[in-house]
């Protein structure tokens, strides 16, 4: 039996919650405490997972002296500050995706963990799929060989989410699709291609549905504020380039006049290649004995979050260091940084 890990999660909305239950599953692992500045959902989600504490000020539970590690799941224009206030209180973090606003404030929390010993881990839950461990091995392998480019897709016909509230209001969320669901699938292109170094991007985003008093949907995930902000983008599409001469061409939305929505990612080798959609399986293309031949690998289902919080946990015992790290971070938000100044200037713009 190993060290049992004692966590606070900070944030009792959706992605809090799932959070909470992948703890509760893990082994060796106690959720303390929830809080929420709505104190009775923090209330409420204590009662429903049995967690001991919980409180209407964040603050509150990070000054809570048992608790080792905190789960960051609030809007993400508190990912930083919270994310930061933990780590200086000696506190271990799992922070949920985007990593920050911005490239300025994912560096001062790269920073803070650097400073304060402690691991500082993005939740990009997606690396921990059954399918995408498996994919790494290959390219490790060099089934791939090089890697020269990637599509990644992260669309919805019609699926902007709590349409004008947090989520569509740029100085909480910092941004739309790009960074909300966009920033998963380049994630997990980047830590497959290996995170080569980007040097430049070409980018536009687009606001074509969102701001509409008619916009159609069939369903919305959260719940939609009358009346509310939308200024943010609801397509983006960008070409980023690489160091090493590769590169990658992303399309993302939250709505879009399209056939149907997509989660994936295609990787373009010069000994194979691969196309791995996220929750839907993964197939190899490659040569064999002079024939043209397609692989499809099949996996047992397996629980993504348990196996990143698992996988966080181990790191705070010292087993390992974290598969989404600090730096990576850093990475991730330059190029989403990148993508929004190249589509409001009209220009290419160089890292």
């Amino acid at each position: 039996m190993g060290k049992v890990i004692k966590v606070g999660v900070i944030g009792a909305g959706s992605i809090g919650r799932v959070h909470i239950d992948a703890y509760k599953k893990a082994k060796d692992v106690e959720v303390l405490a929830v809080a929420d500045t709505n104190g009775a959902a923090a209330e409420q989600a204590a009662r429903t997972y049995g967690i001991p504490k919980s409180f209407s000020d964040p603050k509150e539970l990070i000054r809570e002296a048992d608790v080792e590690a905190v789960s960051v799941c609030v809007p993400n224009a508190f990912h930083a500050p919270l994310a930061i206030e933990a780590l200086k209180a000696g506190k271990h973090v799992l922070c949920e995706k985007p990593p920050a606003m911005n490239a300025k404030e994912a560096d001062a929390m790269a920073q803070a963990a650097k400073k304060a010993k402690k691991v500082l881990m993005y939740a990009f839950v997606n690396r921990f799929q059954a399918e995408s461990q498996a994919l790494k091995k290959y390219i490790e392998a060099g089934d791939l060989g090089e890697i020269y480019h990637c599509v990644a897709s992260a669309t919805r016909r019609r699926g902007i989410p709590g349409l004008g509230g947090w989520f569509t209001t740029k100085k909480m969320s910092g941004g739309g699709p790009l960074i909300d669901i966009g920033v998963h699938i380049l994630d997990l292109s980047l830590w497959l291609m290996g995170f080569p170094e980007p040097v430049s991007v070409s980018a536009a985003c687009y606001q074509k549905f969102g701001h509409k008093k008619d916009y159609v949907y069939v369903s919305m995930w959260g719940t939609k504020v009358p009346g509310g902000t939308f200024d943010v983008e609801d397509y983006a599409t960008a070409m980023v380039r690489f160091r090493n001469g590769a590169s990658l061409s992303l399309e993302c939305s939250w709505a879009a006049n399209i056939a149907s929505g997509a989660f994936n990612t295609q990787l373009m080798g010069d000994k194979g290649g691969a196309f791995l959609e996220v929750g839907g399986g993964l197939r190899l293309f490659g040569e064999h004995r002079g024939n043209l031949v397609d692989m499809s690998p099949q996996f047992a289902k397996t629980d993504r979050f348990l196996a990143e919080v698992s996988h966080f946990a181990e790191c705070v015992r010292g087993e390992h260091g974290p598969i989404c790290t600090a730096e990576q971070g850093i990475v991730i938000q330059k190029v989403i940084d990148a993508i929004y100044k190249s589509s409001e200037s009209g220009r290419e713009v160089r890292l």
